[in-house]
């Protein structure tokens, strides 16, 4: 799989080391910064030498053979706007945009914490902020493990429900 990044260069360690695998077939590294970016990579050569410009996107959007785009990046509303002016087909697309907020990390510790002391725990509650911030675990008599998260994805809302109830028996004790 040929992977096209776009990324801030200061999320490019990051990006290649916590989120993305850098043996992956990298086709270009498309950076704000591409001097800083070659220092970070300085003992990566296979990869040192793939990285752009932000002003050239267009072209490594036209011109490189990709599967994928994989997109690390904080503004994502200005650069999807971009992506789609350029052309680029809506299936190519991987937004990692959210993957660096602290969000994504607490609902990891949350469900490791969760497989830890599952026994302990009668209800659990997901969803969005609403269930996240208007929830007092105290105020109910058995006890809740809140997952709500301020993100609105139903389907990772799903998945996490569907792990819980894995993990306590399909809800029966």
């Amino acid at each position: 799989m040929r992977i096209l990044l776009v990324t801030l260069s200061e999320y490019l360690p990051f990006a290649l080391t916590q989120v993305l695998n850098q043996d992956l077939d990298y086709c270009a590294i498309v950076v704000d910064e591409p001097e800083v970016a070659k220092k970070i990579l300085a003992n990566v050569p296979q990869l040192r030498d793939k990285i752009y410009p932000f002003y050239e996107l267009k072209e490594c959007i036209q011109n490189f053979h990709y599967d994928f785009l994989l997109c690390v990046y904080p503004s994502w509303n200005e650069l999807s706007k971009k992506f789609k002016k350029l052309g680029l087909p809506k299936n190519k697309l991987v937004d990692l945009t959210m993957i660096h907020t602290p969000d994504n990390f607490l609902l990891e510790r949350a469900m490791r914490y969760f497989d830890e002391h599952a026994a302990e725990f009668e209800m659990f509650a997901t969803g969005a902020s609403r269930i996240q911030f208007g929830l007092d675990t105290t105020k109910f008599k058995r006890k809740l493990f809140n997952f709500g998260n301020t993100s609105e994805d139903l389907y990772y809302n799903y998945q996490v429900a569907r792990h819980v109830l894995s993990q306590t028996g399909g809800g029966e004790k």
